[in-house]
Parts: structure tokens; sequence; C-alpha cells
């Protein structure tokens, strides 16, 4: 896949079933604390630690790692693994396997412990589960491979499949395999396996999110590296496409260029600014893949936020994506534009639907064209260069339905940049469509820019929703 993507799957295996590995925490009564938990705390819950929840303590940060249970007793069960002719590592759940000619001794503990790390926040912070594996009383295998120079499968890739005994496993070619990012988010997937919810499906409108939330994991381990958000420029060069944009459910006329298909990997930026930046929970970026929940991870999150939450942190998040992305370092956006001028196409860049000079509309009400205007839960621009002092009313009505029916809902924000970065300014929003503000441009404010953003509660499909806008200048 183009550069930034993410992945190429040996084998999608986004199979779901649910295989959920426990352990016994319990003791024996006669401890003499009391309780007859059999621990020792006091607290009779069986666990050891005192804090009264019924779970041990864990560590995903210490040196070892003090990670949840599994069982002890774990075997081979490989395709393309023999101990007698190639080498392999234990440790935890995971299985690493890589050919003599090579050395990959070192390599293989890192990896180990850092995916440990990756299943102890997975299972004890995020609300995930194992892989089938350990269940079935097996290792999870991990292959390093080095394409043409040993006898792996030729085909293999970066990404997770599945092996003819129906166990997942991982392949990591050499060089990728110590990649921090990038071990971060294969090794996310592997606690999406057994993920049992429908709506978080990957396939149509709820493809994005097995590539979004693996792009979020590992943006959230590594927040400052200045490869975390090198797909960002996907989502302000377009800022228009429905959220769940993703490989299959463009509309009809979309690109299919690296613009639009390596959307769904930059949505981390979104579901980064969500927890990261807005402080909301971590948790509900996850905990939907599991209990066989119908709604999508849209809908999911709309449920468990708040309607009024989600949909001023989107507009938030468009705002400061506008202000040059001003929440992330400025290594890493400048990192996001040099991947757009590599692989990105500049014919299919839409980062405005209009562009003005120390003007407005000349008291017109303009519209977005049709190609560009907002689908749900996408947002537009307006952009205004400004050289001297200026007071700018900004006025949205929009349409009370999408194109296709759905009840529209918008908001909008103004941003102001100069000398001193970005300042936001709400539009005050009188019903679910129509709003406006007037904001003072001091003489160093270099540019001004209305977002509007379409947040409907309907949560699929390439529907839009239309609104017209004036901009007046004094």
């Amino acid at each position: 896949m183009a550069a930034g993507c993410g992945d190429d799957k040996s084998n999608d295996g986004e199979d779901s079933g649910s295989n959920e590995t426990t352990g016994d925490t319990t003791g024996d009564a006669g401890d003499g604390d009391g309780d007859g938990d059999g621990d020792g705390d006091g607290d009779g819950d069986g666990d050891g630690d005192g804090d009264g929840d019924g779970d041990p303590l864990y560590d995903c940060d210490a040196s070892p790692i003090v990670a949840p249970p599994f069982p002890d007793d774990l075997s081979f069960e490989a395709v393309w693994g023999d101990p007698d002719t190639m080498e392999v590592r234990t440790g935890g759940i995971w299985a690493v396997w890589w050919y003599p000619q090579f050395d990959h001794e070192a390599d293989a503990a890192w990896l180990i412990e850092h995916l440990n790390g990756v299943r102890c926040r997975s299972l004890t912070e995020l609300d995930m589960r194992d892989p089938p594996n350990p269940g079935a009383g097996v290792y999870y295998n991990v292959y390093i491979h080095h394409g043409q120079d040993d006898p792996f499968p030729t085909g293999w890739a970066n990404g997770q499949g599945t092996n003819s005994f129906g166990q997942p496993f991982l392949t990591l070619p050499n060089g990728a395999h110590l990649d921090e990012g990038n071990v971060d988010h294969e090794g996310f997937h592997v606690f999406q396996y057994s993920a049992n919810s429908p709506g978080f499906a990957y396939q149509g409108d709820s493809q994005w999110y097995i590539e979004s939330s693996a792009q979020w994991y590992s943006a959230w381990r590594r927040p400052t590296a200045d490869d975390a958000f090198i797909e960002a420029g996907a989502i302000d060069g377009n800022p228009h496409l429905a959220l769940w944009h993703s490989f299959s459910n463009e509309a009809p006329g979309d690109p299919t260029d690296w613009m639009f298909q390596v959307r769904q990997y930059g949505m981390h930026t979104y579901l980064f600014y969500l927890t990261e930046v807005a402080g909301l929970a971590r948790d509900v970026i996850t905990s939907g893949f599991y209990g066989m929940i119908e709604a999508s991870p849209q809908e999911f999150h709309l449920g468990e936020y708040g309607a009024d939450t989600l949909r001023s942190t989107f507009a938030d998040w468009a705002a400061h994506n506008t202000a040059d992305f001003d929440y992330l370092t400025p290594q890493q956006v400048a990192r996001a534009r040099n991947e757009v001028m590599a692989v990105g196409d500049p014919n299919n860049i839409n980062p405005y639907i209009a562009e003005y000079v120390d003007a407005g509309t000349g008291g017109q009400a303009l519209r977005p064209s049709a190609a560009l205007t907002p689908r749900g839960w996408g947002y537009n621009v307006v952009k205004i260069e400004n050289s001297q002092a200026a007071t700018y009313t900004f006025t949205v009505a929009g349409d009370a339905q999408g194109s296709e029916g759905a009840t529209s809902h918008l908001e909008g924000r103004v941003v102001m940049m100069g000398p001193g970065g970005a300042v936001y300014t709400d539009l005050d929003m009188s019903s679910e469509t129509e709003g406006n503000v007037q904001v003072m441009a001091a003489a160093e404010v270099t540019e001004v820019y209305l977002v509007v953003a379409a947040v409907p509660e309907f949560f699929g499909g390439n529907q839009t929703y239309g609104f017209e806008y004036t901009v007046e200048r004094q």
C-alpha cells in the first residue's frame, strides 16, 4: 500500500468470535484475615491487592510487566513453525519465530516485552479481550520474515492473518518488527480479533474504525513521535468527506488515490483529539468491540459521550485542524505535509469551499458546490486572507434535511490566525441548522476561517448536508 497506509494484511483475519482468557485469583479460607478469601488482604475479593475490586494489581509499565494471567502450559501450533529447524522464543502468550540464518535473539526479547505491554493495556485499561489462541492452549505466533531470503510465503507482508487451524498470527517484515509505532498498531489488531459486536465489523461504514483505532493506540503510546500522524493531510485535504469514509464505501465518482483511501488511518487524529486533547474517556474508543454492540462505532460514541459533547468536540477538532493541526507538534505537521507532497494527488486536494482576500460574500448567501458539500460528520472551511483590522459577521443557514432525508444538524466555529497562534469563537447556533457570530480581527490577524461541521444523528452513507453562508466585512 502507499506510504503511510499502516499495514498490508497477509490475511485480513477480521473474523468474529469470542474467547477470553481468565485466571483464578481466589485463595483458600483460613488465612487469618477474617474475610475467608485466602489472600490475606482483608477485603474479601480474593485478589490479594487490597482494593476490593476483584482484579489483580496489574502494572503495564513495569519491567517486567505485571499483566493479566494466561494458561501456563501453552503449546506450539504453527503451520509455519518447526522448533527443529527454526528459532523460536516465547514469553507471555507469544511465540516469535525466525530462520536461524538471521540473528533476532535480542529483537525477539524486545518484541515480546512490547507486545506484553499492548496486551496488558488492551485487557486492563481498554476493555478488550485476548485472541483465541491462549484459550485454545496455544501460543500466538509472530513471524519475522525476510521476503525472498527465507522459506516463509513470499506473499507475506505486514499484518494479521488466520492459519489453517483457525488461529490468528502476525507477520512482520524485517525492520518493521522493530518499528515501535508499527508494532503498537499491529499488536492492537491482535486484541480486536475476537470482537463480537456486529456494528464494529470490518466492512462498510464501520470498516474505517479497525484501522483508525489501531492508529489511535499507536499515537497514544507515542504522542510526540514525528511519524505518529503522517496521514493527517488526508483529513484537511478533503474535510467534507464522511467521518467513516474508507476503502469500499466511497460515493460514486470519488477518487481512489492516497488522499481518499488513506483517510481511515488519518482519522486517528480525531480519536486522539477526543481522548488526549478533549480528555474524554479512552475506553469508549475500544469497549464497543465487545458486548454484541449493534451500533456502529460513530453511533456508539454519540451514546457514550453524549450528543452535545461529541458534536461540540467534533467541531472543535475541525477548527483545530484548520489552524494547521495546532494540537500536534510542528515536526508532526511538517511530516504530514511532506507525505501529502510525496504521495498525494494535487488534483484531489480540496481544503476550502471558497477563498477571499480582505473581503466577504458581498451581501450574497452562497452554498458550497455539490461536490464539496459536507457529508455526515464532515466539515467545510471558508478561508479569508486578512491584511488589516476588520470586523467580520458570519451567518449560516442550513437545510432542514440532508440530501437523502436525514435530519440535519450543524455546528460552526471561526478561527483567527495571527502571530500568537489561533483564536477560536463558536457560532451562536439559534437552532440545529442556523447560527451567526461577529468577530473583530486585529491588523496582525493574517487569516480568518469559517468552519461548518455537519453532525447529524445519522451515521452511514454519503448523503450531504447543505447550507448557505454569508460573510460581511466592515
